[in-house]
């Protein structure tokens, strides 16, 4: 056995697991840009405003969501479609 183990070449083995098998890179089963629906995180940050306004949009029905568990989920479609709409959402903070 321990010929076996001497005789292995161990020059071409990789000296690092790939990144992908890294369990300390947070890995994302899909990308933003082909997810179909965001977090109402992602999606305020997608356009630039803060999460608590993004809340404020979809309790008050500005945009379609879904809620799933806990999480709301707002389609991609749904945010360009109250883009494109125009519709604007002021409340006194």
């Amino acid at each position: 056995m321990e010929e076996v183990l001497n005789a292995l070449d161990y020059s071409k083995a990789p000296a690092l697991e790939p990144e992908y098998l890294d369990n300390d890179i947070p890995q994302n089963s899909s990308p933003e840009n082909t997810k179909l629906t965001l977090t109402v995180p992602e999606a305020a940050r997608l356009i630039g405003i803060c999460s608590p306004k993004m809340y404020e949009l979809v309790h008050a029905g500005k945009l379609k969501s879904v809620k799933v568990g806990k999480k709301i989920l707002i389609s991609k479609k749904s945010l360009e479609d109250w883009i494109m709409k125009g519709d604007s959402y002021e409340k006194a903070c």
